[in-house]
């Protein structure tokens, strides 16, 4: 008969090789993996303040998307974005409302569309260095059917069979981030986007006020919901995003009016308030485990931006990647 003192042992010896196994399935975060920021909706005066202000090189990759009117190739877009150092990388936005009937459209037109829309990114005259997928509709958490039509999308844009391969940035709308939202387990979907994109991007552009009224902490907790609920589904690619490729994005929206992007109020709210709502952002953003390297800011350019918050945004992100 074994001894109780030997079987004490063996169940912690298992004990210590199951936690082992269960450590195994959680992607770590290696530490050469870069420091990314992701932007949405620039122009040439943004891209300057931080190209000016951000740290270039090994380490950091700046992605920078954008939503073209019509559909055609933008090469000059994708020259000045490299141009800016070997960090700074271009994606183009694939934008589903340019597509009506996606939801329903049978493979081949999919296929179709994204061929067509490869051949611009692809163009020879500046090649774009990733697709943006824009955006998962609100609808989406919710329906099973969008969920497979965006994982057919997705796979299409990155290789229809027809190398070289495009990797994506993928964008959700706020309503998808809300565990509650979700139906059925999507598994085949986060596969999906594990397998096609380097960039998982959850949209929040909140006020001034929202934002400033809930600590870093509480602010991040809601923030992150999603990731942290994928996480505890088990599942490696839901676990590979959450680890590798999950980021927040913020509104770097400032102007007189209040629009769909929120942000801040310029005729409320001076500049040193605009920082102050910057850096609020980024200490919850850095407060989480998972936005630790990633975080995200939008749009740069629009209707009545005060081009003030460029250089504030640039100054703020730039003294949060060099730790100062």
């Amino acid at each position: 008969m074994r001894k109780r003192s030997d079987r004490r042992e063996f169940l912690k010896g298992s004990a210590t090789v199951l936690g082992a196994l269960m450590l195994e399935q959680v992607p770590a975060l290696a530490e050469e993996e870069p420091s990314v920021t992701c932007f949405y909706q620039f122009g040439k005066n943004s891209l300057e303040a931080l190209a000016a202000a951000l740290p270039n090189g090994p380490g950091y990759l700046h992605l920078f998307s954008h939503s073209h009117p019509g559909i055609r190739p933008h090469p000059d877009t994708a020259r000045m974005v490299r141009a800016a150092g070997s960090s700074f990388k271009y994606a183009l936005a694939f934008d589903l409302h340019k597509y009506p009937g996606w939801q329903s459209a049978p493979d081949e037109q999919l296929k179709t569309w994204a061929r067509e829309f490869r051949a611009h990114a692809l163009d020879a005259g500046g090649p774009a260095d990733y697709f943006a997928f824009n955006e998962m509709p609100t609808t989406g958490a919710a329906t099973p059917r969008l969920q497979e039509q965006a994982a057919k999308l997705v796979r299409f844009l990155h290789d229809p069979g027809e190398g070289p391969p495009l990797r994506g940035v993928f964008y959700f709308t706020e309503r998808n981030l809300n565990p509650a939202n979700w139906q059925g387990t999507g598994d085949d979907f986060w596969k999906a986007l594990d397998e096609t994109c380097d960039l998982v991007v959850g949209e929040h552009y909140h006020n001034y006020d929202f934002a400033l009224g809930r600590t870093p902490e509480a602010l991040a907790q809601h923030l992150f919901a999603l990731p942290a609920w994928l996480r505890q589904s088990g599942k490696a690619p839901q676990q590979s995003i959450t680890a590798r490729k999950y980021a927040v994005i913020h509104s770097s929206y400032y102007g007189p009016a209040m629009t769909g992007w929120h942000g801040v109020n310029s005729a409320v709210h001076n500049a040193e308030a605009l920082e102050r709502y910057y850096r609020h952002l980024l200490a919850a953003t850095r407060h989480s485990e998972f936005g630790k390297r990633r975080v995200s800011f939008g749009p740069l350019v629009a209707k009545e931006q005060d081009p003030q918050a460029y250089g504030v945004l640039a100054r703020v992100l730039g003294a949060d990647l060099k730790g100062s």
